[in-house]
């Protein structure tokens, strides 16, 4: 889930790219991301944390259910981390290159238990 549709298309893109195992749906709507969590249909959420309707954390808790997830954002922010973390996710500054689709594919596959 991101807010910006380029973005979420390169995240979603990589992803797939980096884990050829990764079958990827995006969203730029909140209100589509926790239909489609609610109805089972997201192994694992990958989210922004600053959005203007939402930020990841605040979809995170309205989605109700246990799905594993990973927020993965621009913002360098220590209690976002922890929050993930407390939340049972995990958190990955966005960076440059195609090192960072490794880390987040890697933490995608932790958060799966794979």
């Amino acid at each position: 889930m991101d807010d910006n549709r380029a973005l979420a298309s390169v995240v979603a893109e990589s992803l797939e790219h980096v884990d050829s195992e990764f079958r990827t749906a995006y969203t730029t709507e909140p209100a589509d991301a926790l239909a489609r969590l609610r109805r089972g249909r997201v192994d694992c959420l990958v989210t922004d944390y600053e959005m203007p309707d939402v930020d990841g954390l605040a979809l995170v808790d309205r989605d109700g259910t246990d799905t594993p997830f990973v927020v993965f954002t621009q913002r360098r922010d220590e209690q976002v981390a922890n929050a993930a973390a407390d939340r049972g996710g995990a958190y990955l500054r966005k960076g440059a290159g195609r090192e960072q689709y490794r880390r987040l594919a890697a933490l995608v596959r932790e958060q799966l238990g794979n």
